[in-house]
């Protein structure tokens, strides 16, 4: 017997090496075995790979583990060569047909991804779930992890009799194992790449059902199952299994459908082949308001859309994550639009959803939807609202140019032509060509091949009360100076019988200036809006007139989805400092307490809370803070019972900052404010909790234990660590610091929500020395911590309370030595993650510093009685 430790280490896979390796690797299935035991801390694993090979020489097959205790190539016993998480495979030993075996044993992990590991603290169970995009599989058993080595794989898995194990493949068959414990065996699958493989195991609480002989089931932990709505869940699973197979014309390809509701999960889910999983936080515990439900149902049908567009069809390489990413956002917002009672709401919804594109499109590390990914690490780059939202919004503005009808043919011929196997961005591309007859080369290079976003705008001149001429101007940012065609409609609002009526003209947009061939000759607008409809991504400046008509009577646009995009131009103008935040809060409170449409009012109170954190300059954050709150508590008494009622007040207790808003928050939180109709869920006590001990409340500890009395759950518990680190207390503070950089609190989630506690802008003074120390350990951590970990650290941990250029330039410091080699010449930056994590918090604070500015010049404006900036 041969026993081999060690092997983790560089944990990357480059594109160049992976094309090597396809080019030889074929025809690959795995036999997997796995045994798992309760209270452990980790498992047992054999892994037989099957793959012919083509050429000569050594290979590799990708691991990282504890232990191999045994490793055979072609039933030869081999020394392993085990490094940089890499299994040599020396070329005399391979063959045309060539078997690996390895026998091994391996830890669980936890942070949420690998093999993740959690203990139930309500009942001490234990669960354990696998979670592989987009380079993990080697985390669990031996592979070729990558997405162009498709292979299928038979698994069994013992483990106690108790738990349901749940794979990709439906149940072939068990037996019992002795001792309480039962083997499973799974048929073995089809052809799909490593990322989607699955196993969940656990005593999880589960539902069945069925719908077009497709199996049907939805898991949870047992602590958890009393909030299953599983009646909704199926109903919506159902109609896109009505759905994606009569649009695509090509029937769900997997044997079953599984979703299981995990615990620490880091992503909203993950599309693993006939066995998605998705976070807990899809399951609600508290009363959701129909929002929530329709963002859930956003979240399952895209997953669902995966099982076709990147399981069916796989992308060869991660340059084409987008891809899969934007197409299943896309489909998901189409699904529900067609097939679902959100159809009301479905793109106010995804406007909502764009907004963190145009966020993400405007930083500093911008970049086109389309790129090469040299490696695996850069990956992680990723996974951002440019290759969800932005991805997705020049995919809605595609289906607008060619047509829905032409785009559904296209996508019939892709899976038809590419099933089972990998595709690239051309070979989609050709195909929406045939279904168009439209060449999209010209498309693909103008809006996914370059970074960044335009600007349109609309003028126009009468002719006595008509529209003489309209054109739409569109600019482009000094650094990225693209402009691209848009398929958009523009809207004209004007006054009849003391009504505003909005007609919509259609535009193709191509070039700086266009005119509207089709506005000449309408009544004179009061209103030009030039995305009415949202078909296009991209910011609209109001011109001066429809600016001023907005402010004054935004109540009288009857479209919802117009009022949203026009609240949306609004906070553009905000973060563009063409609107000061004091002017932008004041609108709000003038006109939001009369909006009846809940979809609009959620996304607005989120960014006047942004706005409250960001925008506003300290002297000021407290008096509009106050008046914020008191606006939410006016509107929370007024508004009718159930959602409205839940929104407001999850809006009072997010903005609540100085103690006396503290304090009537918690009045409301403990019934003395009484709102007939409104219940007060955990999420708002423990918010009100959490913030009282960070102010340093009198009675703090007494509501912060009567909490952890309330709710013992995995939430109250992580809910608990960030009320812990955030306590006002020198010796507090520094016990957290020193924990984050040892052992932490024993997951990522709970490590993550201890971080979350510890910066607050009012313990600036307690705070600074931590300031400093951020920019002496954060390299340390990216160099030694996950992806994950790392990511958490600067996300709490980074002092982005303090707005200022002192800030601004040691991390811009910081940025400039990860770009320069030892000798102190230029060099591809170090530890990519960080420079752009870096690159990005610099931006944000000149953004924030920028809108502070304008809003301290626009009140000391009006205070010298000259009306100040503008705003």
């Amino acid at each position: 017997m041969t026993e081999t430790t060690g092997g983790p280490g560089r944990d990357v896979l480059t594109q160049k090496e992976a094309e090597e390796r396809a080019a030889r690797i074929g025809n690959a299935r795995y036999e997997l075995s796995l045994d798992l035991s309760r209270g452990a801390h980790g498992y047992r694993g054999e892994a037989v790979a099957y793959f012919d090979v083509r050429g000569h020489g050594d290979t590799f097959i990708d691991f990282r583990g504890r232990r191999i205790e045994r490793l055979e190539i072609n039933g030869a016993l081999v020394e392993p060569a085990w490094s940089d998480c890499r299994i040599l495979l020396p070329g005399r030993l391979l063959a045309p047909e060539t078997r690996v075996r390895v026998v091994y044993e391996n830890d669980y992990d936890h942070t949420g991804d690998g093999f993740h590991h959690f203990r139930d603290p309500e009942d001490g169970e234990d669960y354990v779930y696998s979670d592989l995009e987009p380079f993990s599989a080697h985390r669990v058993f031996p592979c070729f992890d990558q997405p162009d080595i498709k292979a299928s794989y038979r698994l069994s898995v013992t483990a106690p009799e108790d738990w349901e194990v749940i794979g990709n493949a439906r149940l072939a068959r068990t037996f019992g194992a002795g001792l309480g414990r039962t083997t499973r065996v799974f048929e073995e699958t089809t052809r799909f790449s490593t990322y989607i493989f699955a196993l969940i195991a656990g005593p999880y609480s589960g539902v069945r059902d069925e719908h077009r002989g497709i199996p049907l089931g939805l898991y949870c932990r047992r602590s958890l199952a009393r909030h299953l709505d599983a009646e909704e869940l199926f109903t919506i699973t159902k109609q896109g299994f009505d759905f994606y197979p009569e649009f695509f014309d090509y029937p769900y390809p997997f044997s079953k459908y599984d979703q299981v509701f995990v615990p620490e999960f880091n992503a909203g889910a993950m599309e693993n082949v006939g066995a998605v999983t998705h976070s807990e936080r899809m399951i609600f515990r508290d009363p959701p308001t129909d929002h929530q439900r329709l963002t859930r149902a956003e979240v399952l049908l895209h997953e669902m859309a995966h099982m076709w567009f990147g399981n069916l069809v796989t992308m060869r390489w991660w340059n084409d994550l987008w891809l899969n990413e934007s197409f299943a956002t896309y489909m998901a917002f189409l699904a529900m639009d067609q097939a679902t009672r959100f159809q009301p709401a479905v793109w106010k919804a995804f406007n909502v959803m764009k907004s963190w594109a145009y966020r993400q499109d405007q930083l500093v590390t911008t970049h086109p939807i389309a790129g090469e990914l040299a490696d695996t690490e850069h990956t992680f780059l990723n996974f951002d609202g440019i290759t969800y939202g932005k991805g997705a919004a020049a995919m809605k503005q595609l289906v607008a140019a060619i047509g829905l009808p032409a785009f559904r043919e296209g996508m019939r011929r892709y899976f038809k032509r590419y099933q089972y196997g990998n595709a690239t961005l051309r070979e989609f591309l050709s195909a929406l060509e045939e279904g168009s007859g439209r060449d999209l080369g010209a498309w693909s290079r103008l809006w996914l091949e370059q970074a960044s976003l335009n600007t349109l705008t609309a003028e126009w001149e009468p002719e006595g009360d008509r529209i003489g001429r309209l054109r739409v101007l569109q600019t482009a940012p000094a650094d990225y100076p693209t402009l691209r065609p848009h398929r958009i409609d523009v809207a004209l609002a004007r006054e009849e019988n003391g009504a505003l009526v909005v007609d919509s003209v259609p535009a193709e947009i191509d070039g700086a200036a266009t005119e509207v061939a089709a506005a000449r000759g309408q009544r004179a607008p009061l209103l030009v809006f030039p995305n009415h409809n949202d078909l296009t991504f991209a910011k609209i400046a109001l011109d001066p007139a429809s600016l001023a008509f907005v402010r004054e009577h935004m109540g009288r646009v009857e479209d919802p989805l117009l009022r949203q995009l026009l609240w949306s131009s609004l906070w553009s103008m905000v973060r563009d400092q063409k609107l000061a935040s004091p002017a932008y809060l004041a609108l709000l409170r003038d006109k939001l307490p009369a909006e009846p449409d809940l979809s609009l009012v959620d996304p607005v109170l989120t960014n006047a809370v942004t706005a409250l954190a960001r925008y506003a300059p300290d002297p000021l954050r407290e008096a509009e803070a106050s008046a914020f709150t008191g606006l939410a508590l006016a509107a929370l008494r007024s508004a009718p019972r159930g959602d409205a009622q839940i929104v407001w007040a999850r809006a009072l207790f997010n903005a609540a900052y100085s103690a006396p808003d503290l304090a009537l928050a918690a009045r409301l939180a403990d019934g003395e404010i009484e709102v007939d109709g409104l219940e007060i869920d955990q999420e708002m006590r423990w918010t009100v909790a959490v913030k009282w001990i960070a102010r340093g409340m009198k009675g703090a500890e007494e509501r912060l234990a009567a909490e952890r009395e309330r709710d013992p759950s995995d939430r109250g518990q992580r809910a608990a660590l960030r009320a812990e680190t955030a306590r006002p207390d020198p010796a507090v503070k520094a016990a957290a610091w020193a924990r984050f950089h040892e052992d932490g609190y024993g997951s990522l989630h709970l490590t993550s929500a201890a971080m979350s506690g510890f910066n607050w802008s009012f313990q600036r003074a307690l705070l600074e020395p931590y300031a400093q120390a951020f920019f002496e350990r954060v390299q340390q951590v990216f160099e030694t911590r996950t992806h994950e970990l790392a990511s958490a650290y600067f996300t709490h941990l980074f002092p982005s309370y303090r707005v200022d250029r002192d800030l601004i330039a040691r991390a811009e410091a910081l940025t400039a030595a990860l770009g320069r080699a030892p000798d102190g010449a230029p060099a591809a930056p170090r530890l990519p993650m960080l420079v752009r994590m870096l690159r990005e918090a610099s931006d944000d604070l000149a953004r924030a510093l920028a809108c502070r500015e304008l809003a301290a010049a626009s009140a000391e404006g009006h205070r010298a009685g000259g009306g100040g900036a503008p705003g």
